[in-house]
C-alpha cells in the first residue's frame, strides 16, 4: 500500500491506464491486419482480351443498320409484331428462349417495352462508338398520341452477322424527356400528371418525385463511442480506486497509531 501512498507511483499508473488501451489497439492492428497474399487473384485475369480498334461508321453502313432499327423498334420495342422481330435480334439477345416463347405474348421477351410512334424511327442521336462489325448507338423516340409516355432516349447496340446482316444485339432506354403524350379528349391524366391551368386550356406537366435519400443507421456508433468511453472513464475509475485504497489505508494506520 505505500505505492499508492506515493504520489510518483500514483501519477506513473495514471499514465499506464491511459497508455495501455491505445498500445494493445495499436498491437492487434498491426499484427492482425494483413494486406492478403500477393498470390491470390485480384479480379478475373482476361489475358487474351484486346481493346477493339475503332473504326469509321461508313455511309453503307448506315444506310444498312438504319432499316434494321426501324423495324426493330417497331416489332419488339413498340410490340406491334413480335413474331416478326425475332429475326432481328442476335442470339445473344434472345438466348435461353425459344422460338415458341418468343412468340407467346404471355411470356414476354426480354425487350423493354415503349410504344413508340413512326416518327423518325431508324434515326439516332450521335453514335456512341463504332468496332468492326459492331456499332453502339443513342436513339431518341417520340411516344403514340396519348400513351401517357414522354420522349424517350434509349442505347442501342447492333452487331453484323456471318452473313451479312444486322442485327440488334442490346436495348436500353436511359432517359425519358418533356411532358407525356396525352389524347386531347382525355379528362383523366395518366398517373404521375397533374394538369395545370393555362389560360383556358390545360397543359399535362409531369410531375416529378421526391427523391428520399436513405439516410444510414446510427448503430455503427455504438462501437467507437464505447471505445472512447473506456478510453476516457478507465483512468477516472483507476484512479477513484486508488483514492479509495488511499484512504483506507491511511484511516487503519492512523487507527493502529492512536
Amino acid at each position: 500500500m505505500r505505492i499508492l501512498e506515493s504520489r510518483r507511483w500514483r501519477r506513473r499508473l495514471l499514465v499506464t491506464a491511459v497508455l495501455l488501451p491505445i498500445l494493445v489497439l495499436v498491437y492487434l492492428g498491426v499484427h492482425l491486419s494483413s494486406s492478403g497474399n500477393p498470390e491470390n487473384a485480384n479480379g478475373p485475369v482476361v489475358p487474351d482480351y484486346a481493346q477493339p480498334k475503332k473504326v469509321p461508321f461508313t455511309p453503307a453502313e448506315q444506310r444498312a443498320v438504319r432499316p434494321v432499327l426501324a423495324e426493330f423498334i417497331r416489332t419488339a420495342v413498340a410490340g406491334e409484331d413480335i413474331p416478326r422481330a425475332w429475326d432481328l435480334v442476335a442470339p445473344s439477345l434472345r438466348e435461353g428462349i425459344t422460338r415458341k416463347q418468343w412468340n407467346n405474348p404471355r411470356f414476354g421477351i426480354p425487350v423493354v417495352p415503349y410504344p413508340a410512334s413512326h416518327r423518325g424511327l431508324g434515326n439516332w442521336s450521335f453514335v456512341q462508338y463504332s468496332y468492326q462489325g459492331t456499332v453502339g448507338l443513342e436513339v431518341y423516340l417520340f411516344p403514340k398520341p396519348g400513351s401517357g409516355y414522354s420522349a424517350m432516349t434509349a442505347d442501342v447496340e447492333l452487331v453484323k452477322a456471318r452473313d451479312g446482316r444486322w442485327l440488334v444485339d442490346y436495348w436500353l432506354p436511359k432517359k425519358f424527356h418533356g411532358p407525356p403524350a396525352v389524347a386531347s379528349k382525355s379528362t383523366k391524366p395518366p398517373k404521375g400528371v397533374r394538369l395545370k391551368a393555362a389560360g383556358k386550356r390545360h397543359v399535362p406537366v409531369a410531375v416529378p418525385e421526391v427523391y428520399k435519400p436513405q439516410h444510414a443507421g446510427r448503430g455503427w456508433l455504438a462501437i467507437p463511442l464505447a471505445f472512447f468511453g473506456l478510453v476516457l472513464f478507465s483512468p477516472v475509475v483507476i484512479v477513484l480506486f486508488f483514492w479509495i485504497q488511499t484512504r483506507r489505508a491511511r484511516r487503519e494506520y492512523l487507527r493502529s497509531a492512536s
